[in-house]
């Protein structure tokens, strides 16, 4: 009885990772939509797809990450050696009449999405500047700090030239 029940598991994985190499939609290039999902049995979690590939054209018009959650509970999104752009406004004080501007920051990308939630986050590319023109690919770990121990990661390949 047990053997059955591991072959099951074994088999609802695989399939949840076929499927995520190809649910992954591309608006367009640079734009990656990443949808969480529950496996069977419940307790386990993925963002599909898992496997990314990035090459230089991706890149050229910025990076966006648009993260859905369509399950019941709450997920988180991280990435790491990846970072996201956030902007705001500037609180320095400006001459009269002058508007102020925005200020960027950089911050690790670690994302709670709530059930139901889509979020779309910018992405800094400045990490691939130098690798665009030289190389070497790079590889970049997905998963969902919330959920590690019950959580399948994935990758995103980077390939630089």
């Amino acid at each position: 009885m047990r053997r059955w029940k591991d072959i099951s598991h074994a088999v609802g994985l695989a399939v949840v990772f076929l499927a995520g190499l190809f649910a992954g939609e591309t608006a367009q290039a640079g734009e990656f939509r990443w949808i969480a999902s529950e496996m069977m049995p419940p307790k386990y979690a993925i963002w599909q797809p898992n496997q990314l590939i990035m090459d230089q054209e991706d890149l050229k018009d910025g990076l966006t990450f648009i993260l859905e959650n369509p399950t019941k509970e709450e997920h988180a999104f991280a990435v790491r050696g990846m970072f996201e752009v956030v902007t705001e406004k500037s609180t320095e004080v400006v001459a009269p009449g002058e508007e102020p501007g925005m200020v960027y920051h950089l911050k690790p990308i670690r994302v709670t999405v709530r059930p139901g939630e889509t979020k779309r986050i910018n992405v800094s590319t400045a990490q691939f500047e130098g690798s665009r023109l030289t190389g070497p690919d790079q590889l970049f770990r997905v998963w969902c700090p919330l959920h590690k121990d019950r959580h399948l990661g994935g990758h995103i390949y980077y390939v630089g030239r």
